[in-house]
């Protein structure tokens, strides 16, 4: 074999063997390429399943603070509606309770129950001025203004006070009405 004989030999080798390094580098390639499509399709995928259950997740909790948000209103709107109702049934009381047949009766009551309470009739019955007529036969006081009616009863020593007042006694039937009330209306 001579020298260009081998060399072209050589040549062919050198040839063959670079068509097959280059086909297994083109193969390589092409399954490094496949492979980085399956890893960023499954990412896409991991994605937006993330995205889906994050969506479905926030949905939920907007839908779930909407929902408190609403029964919020309706309640704090049932508890106006509820003292509105309890205003109303405060005035027709107070109004009913002062009409000039029944108050008198209703005055020396609640003075009968008051001393009563307080277990003595040396006392002093606190009214109001235009009632002091209705009241007497005790040592009174004047009531304070912000009582409408009825009669705060008051040990002689000063240290027990029994309140018999309007006010008084619809505070103590105000949470058996409010509970009626709310009953009729809702």
């Amino acid at each position: 074999m001579g020298f260009e004989e081998l060399i072209s030999e050589l040549h062919k080798q050198s040839e063959a063997e670079g068509k097959k390094i280059i086909s297994a580098a083109e193969k390589g390639a092409e399954k490094i390429q496949e492979q980085s499509r399956e890893k960023t399709e499954e990412s896409l995928r991991a994605a937006k399943k993330e995205a889906a259950a994050y969506v479905k997740q926030e949905s939920s909790e907007r839908i779930t603070s909407a929902r408190l948000s609403a029964k919020k209103l309706v309640d704090e709107a049932r508890d106006e509606a509820v003292e509105a109702s309890l205003r109303q049934v405060w005035q027709k009381f107070r109004s009913d309770s002062l009409g000039k047949g029944t108050y008198g009766d209703l005055l020396n009551r609640l003075i009968k129950e008051g001393m009563r309470e307080l277990g003595s009739t040396d006392a002093t019955v606190y009214v109001r001025d235009e009632d002091r007529s209705l009241a007497s036969g005790f040592r009174l006081g004047k009531l304070p203004a912000e009582y409408s009616g009825g009669a705060i009863i008051e040990s002689s020593n000063g240290k027990i006070r029994v309140n018999k007042t309007l006010e008084e006694t619809f505070a103590q039937k105000k949470g058996a009405l409010r509970k009626q009330i709310y009953d009729k209306l809702f």
